[in-house]
């Protein structure tokens, strides 16, 4: 094992995608605008598609447009734009050599997002992260996806590690709310879609302002 300066306090290390990992809004608003612009004839602001994110990507094109027929083409879309779009995206500072270091010490890496799994991979791809992490699992692989548990327990099954051994990252409630029903320490991060007070208010085991600061909660060194 290569040896660095990281000592790390856990065995896994879980991290949300959008907003926490990588900055990807930007991105990610201008492929579901190119997609709905022809459906609904003007483009959406971040604010007004915020409350459709939660489930993955094909089932908020399902609830927004029910017929098989709009929907299906409008998915195919997303993911062909989501493969060819992903110049802008990059991690947020700090979060490339962190991750760098974790996986150089042995550290189990996973991604649980919201997004389905397709688009995650394609994201964290674009990031030039996806050679960094054992496992990238989307909303769209579990039965219920945030703010349900299943996504991190499936990791830890698939890691082989225990919650007290684990910690998840994420810049929404519902993170925090999925690592508390899985049993992991949560870290809500302010640099991602929540206000600071809101995260603050659902009680995560710590609250990091800057992704720089990650390092000394997940690790000794």
């Amino acid at each position: 094992m290569q040896t660095t300066s990281t000592h790390p306090r856990y065995e896994a290390v879980i991290f949300d995608l959008d907003g926490t990992l990588a900055d990807t809004f930007p991105t990610v608003l201008r492929i579901f605008n190119r997609v709905m612009l022809d459906r609904t004839g003007r483009p959406w602001r971040l604010d007004e598609l915020l409350p459709y994110f939660g489930p993955p990507e094909s089932v908020m094109f399902q609830r927004m447009f029910p017929a098989v027929e709009v929907h299906e083409p409008m998915i195919e879309d997303y993911f062909r734009l989501s493969r060819e779009d992903g110049h802008e995206i990059k991690p947020f500072d700090g979060i490339g050599e962190l991750v760098s270091e974790l996986k150089s010490s042995g550290v189990k890496l996973g991604v649980f997002s919201a997004a389905n799994t397709e688009a995650a991979r394609i994201r964290v791809g674009h990031a030039g992260l996806l050679d960094y992490f054992d496992e990238v699992l989307g909303g769209d692989s579990v039965a219920n996806s945030k703010p349900f548990p299943d996504g991190l327990l499936r990791l830890m099954d698939n890691f082989n590690v225990d919650p007290v051994a684990t910690v998840y990252i994420g810049d929404m409630v519902a993170d925090v709310e999925a690592g508390r029903a899985a049993g992991v320490t949560t870290v809500a991060v302010t640099w991602g879609a929540a206000k600071r007070e809101t995260l603050a208010a659902a009680n995560p085991d710590h609250l990091i302002d800057h992704p720089k600061l990650l390092k000394n909660v997940i690790t000794t060194g």
